[in-house]
């Protein structure tokens, strides 16, 4: 059905060796590689729940004595999401607090542009726009939302909008694409112009896909400043 998997003891029966494992089974299955096209998510299992983000790890034995290892665990399985009830009742606290925090930032995409330029383009009134991006995160992004890019002028409004056909589904972890787009300045007012940059949700109201720059949401809600540039008259 492509629609990925689901670890429902995460941490505890996740990692391979036992032949039983969540990652032996999708190795036995020739599933290992997946993540790549179809997200894995599950949930962190209750009895770790409580303990797993604790220093030192105080939890029970529930399994191997290997488990019980949730960075291990995303990295093999390349988490996209996970159920735990508990850091909503009771809640964490302390440095657990921070650190469950910081599990739950590890897991999915995590995209960043990391640079961005604007060179004349072969046609009058025509610039090529590249944008450098990296996926830092464990998984990919698995949907083509659209991808667009705007041209902000002094007076803080949108002076032109332009669709791209960017496919967010192309950056894997790891990697550090440059995209690129001819654009049409003609009849813009020749100045500087703010760059931004955003991905449309399709659901009107759903949580937005959100870059992870400081200058995301700097000039306008839900775009990612890209930084200003010169349009020329055309």
């Amino acid at each position: 059905m492509n629609v990925g998997y689901h670890d429902d003891s995460f941490a505890a029966e996740t990692l391979p060796g036992s032949g039983w494992s969540f990652v032996d089974k999708l190795q036995q299955s020739g599933a290992r590689d997946k993540w790549l096209t179809q997200p894995v998510g599950g949930e962190l299992r209750p009895e770790l729940q409580p303990c797993v983000f604790d220093a030192p790890v105080p939890c029970p034995s529930v399994a191997d004595p290997d488990q019980k290892d949730f960075p291990g665990s995303v990295a093999a399985t390349h988490a996209s999401w996970l159920l735990n009830q508990y850091a909503f009742s009771p809640k964490y606290g302390g440095d657990a607090a921070a650190n469950a925090a910081a599990a739950s930032a590890s897991l999915g995409y995590r995209f960043q542009a990391t640079g961005f330029s604007l060179a004349p383009g072969a046609q009058q009134g025509q610039s090529d726009l590249s944008v450098a991006l990296r996926n830092i995160g464990t998984a990919p992004f698995y949907y083509d939302w659209p991808v667009q890019v705007a041209a902000v002028g002094a007076d803080g409004k949108v002076a032109r909008t332009w669709s791209t056909s960017w496919k967010l589904t192309t950056l894997k972890p790891g990697m550090s694409p440059t995209w690129r787009t001819p654009i049409s300045t003609s009849g813009l007012t020749a100045g500087y112009y703010t760059l931004v940059m955003r991905t449309l949700n399709p659901l009107s109201n759903g949580i937005p896909l959100r870059f992870a720059n400081a200058t995301q949401d700097q000039t306008l809600p839900g775009w990612l400043t890209l930084g200003r540039s010169y349009f020329p008259a055309s």
